[in-house]
């Protein structure tokens, strides 16, 4: 394993963990999500790139700019600026590993930048995307403002604000116009994992993954993004061995 920074175009540094050698023939770029979410996927995420080092592929795990250890400013960033923060991260696995394959692997809204630049990859792993910015948005002021009312703070609620992290105008406008409802068809090899108690995938999930040309997999287990303590994605590991083997 190996920690260090790297750069990308505007010239904030990331913070990356890569994990692999030379003679890897793919490369997974892990695109995690943002926010409080990539906090409590960062374990998971851990054990999917070790699942992956003992089959002998590399994986490269990121910060955004704005989060993480990375450079910049999360109030000033942007669906784009992250896009760009992930085309550096595939420069970074192709400049390592030249004659390897790229994968993205990416976690809810990880996953759905994934899939923006899936034009750069050769496999693509969506796990529960997102696929409208909106609903999300609204998912998520519905959950803060439960909070705030169970712990009597509603008065002092802020108006653009993620569990801590303050959503800038240009991130917003960006997550309300998100809508992946029409992919378009993905060559290589992909696969949607659903993440929940459901065993059925769901229709929009399903549509999505038909689009896309992708394997859809319900896997029953909880949302792992929002879990303060950690359990061990058993299922999940089982289903990604699967599919990649």
């Amino acid at each position: 394993m190996e920690a260090f920074f790297f750069p990308t175009e505007s010239g904030e540094q990331l913070f990356g963990v890569w994990r692999g050698a030379v003679s890897s023939k793919r490369v997974w770029v892990f695109c995690p999500p943002f926010a409080e979410e990539e906090k409590s996927a960062r374990r998971t995420l851990t054990d999917i790139a070790l699942l992956l080092s003992n089959r002998g592929e590399s994986s490269l795990i990121f910060s955004y700019q704005g989060t993480g250890d990375s450079s910049g400013d999360f109030a000033a960033s942007s669906l784009e600026a992250w896009r760009q923060d992930i085309r550096a991260a595939v420069a970074v696995a192709k400049q390592r590993v030249p004659n390897a394959s790229i994968g993205l692997l990416g976690v809810r809204l990880g996953a759905s930048l994934a899939y923006l630049e899936g034009e750069n990859a050769d496999a693509l792993c969506l796990i529960e995307p997102l696929l409208s910015g909106r609903s999300f948005l609204m998912q998520q002021t519905a959950r803060k403002k439960m909070r705030a009312e169970l712990t009597g703070e509603v008065d002092a609620l802020p108006a653009d604000d993620l569990d801590g992290w303050a959503l800038g105008e240009t991130l917003k406008a960006d997550l309300k116009t998100l809508d992946l409802k029409n992919p378009h068809k993905f060559e290589g090899k992909a696969i949607v994992v659903q993440i929940g108690p459901k065993s059925e995938v769901a229709p929009n999930v399903q549509a999505f993954s038909d689009g896309l040309g992708a394997k859809a997999e319900a896997v029953v287990m909880p949302a792992f993004w929002n879990l303060l303590d950690y359990q061990k994605p058993t299922a999940l590991l089982e289903k990604l061995e699967a599919w990649n083997g």
